[in-house]
């Protein structure tokens, strides 16, 4: 008897994931289609990533996105942008509208893609490069590997490559802590996605995954992290490869960006962590700020901003303040070539 219960219940659970997985299949194709790509997709060494350029102009600005974040963060920055000078975003592997690709997840692989695409794209230099958090490092390496197609730099909350060096330890700790069950998270979110889940119910999706989207963007945002799996495996493997992010970016040693005009937007908002103490947080606000005057002094014209009603996500909290300093280094850059 007990023998028929559990073989019961084992159909019942099969049908259910099979009514799913194929209701799902449908589900994820629908969202594909309803969504596609505002930009190109461009082949680069078997793979194709996402490129999206708007306006016309010279030096052309290409916008790099934080860790795990793709292209349709950019969009109000983008459209400003767009009037006054060219101005591509574009997904990395794996992430937004870009396709997975074979190659391992290094800093130098990822800027090799981008200077790859822009080069495959028609889209030539010289460039202003932008880069939030993570893609701060991104666009210093693609700098330190390709001077000669730099024009012009804004680093947006961007990240230093000694922070967690220099971070204190009690957050450091806290930190490494919290790895393993964010893989798992993310992991499980992966496997929800393949299963069509999300896609048959869009509400399920964890709601503070859309807060660095802004709210124009976040249906459709849902709409493509919730056709392809993909998405998610990229995220888990951007947020597995941090650490060897800055370790590479650290043995290329980059201490000065010469004489470009280079603007620092830091955040005025301390990014209290909880768990830790009040001095703690203090040190590891001390910290970051200390390190945005650090890579503002990289360059001989470089200068640093106080975004003073802004935490991490500058471009979503003060676009304006982006806007302008793009403005601004493209107007310089102009002034240098005359």
């Amino acid at each position: 008897m007990a023998g028929t219960i559990v073989l019961g219940i084992a159909l019942v659970v099969t049908i259910l994931v099979g009514w799913t997985w194929q209701r799902g299949a449908k589900a994820k194709a629908a969202l594909a289609a309803k969504y596609p790509p505002p930009g190109k997709l461009v082949n680069v060494d078997g793979y194709r990533l996402h490129l999206n350029c708007r306006g016309q102009g010279s030096p052309t600005v290409v916008i790099e996105a934080g860790a795990a974040d793709c292209s349709l963060a950019w969009g109000p920055v983008q459209r400003e942008v767009a009037r006054f000078t060219r101005v591509c975003t574009y997904d990395r592997a794996g992430l937004g509208w870009s396709e997975r690709s074979p190659q391992p997840r290094t800093a130098h692989n990822l800027v090799e893609d981008l200077h790859t695409l822009l080069a495959r794209s028609g889209v030539k230099p010289p460039y202003v490069l932008v880069g939030h958090s993570l893609g701060g490092l991104f666009v210093r390496l693609y700098a330190h590997e390709h001077p000669d197609q730099v024009a012009g730099m804004v680093l947006v909350d961007a990240v230093h490559e000694e922070l967690f060096l220099r971070y204190p330890e009690a957050f450091n700790s806290l930190r490494q802590r919290g790895l393993k069950p964010m893989a798992w998270f993310l992991r499980l979110g992966q496997m929800t996605v393949a299963a069509g889940a999300f896609a048959l119910a869009p509400k399920l999706y964890p709601q503070q995954m859309l807060s660095f989207v802004p709210e124009e963007a976040r249906e459709t945002y849902l709409g493509i992290m919730s056709a392809d799996a993909k998405c998610l495996a990229a995220v888990r493997e951007e947020y597995g490869a941090v650490d060897d992010y800055h370790a590479s970016v650290r043995a290329a040693h980059i201490t000065s960006l010469g004489d470009i005009p280079l603007i620092v937007l830091s955040h005025g908002q301390t990014q209290r962590v909880p768990g830790l103490s009040e001095e703690v947080n203090q040190q590891k606000e001390q910290t970051e700020q200390q390190m945005q005057v650090e890579l503002a002094a990289q360059s001989s014209r470089g200068k640093r901003i106080v975004a003073e009603k802004s935490g991490h996500l500058i471009q979503l909290d003060q676009p304006e303040l982006v806007i302008d300093a793009i403005r601004q280094v493209v107007e310089a850059a102009h002034a240098g070539r005359a």
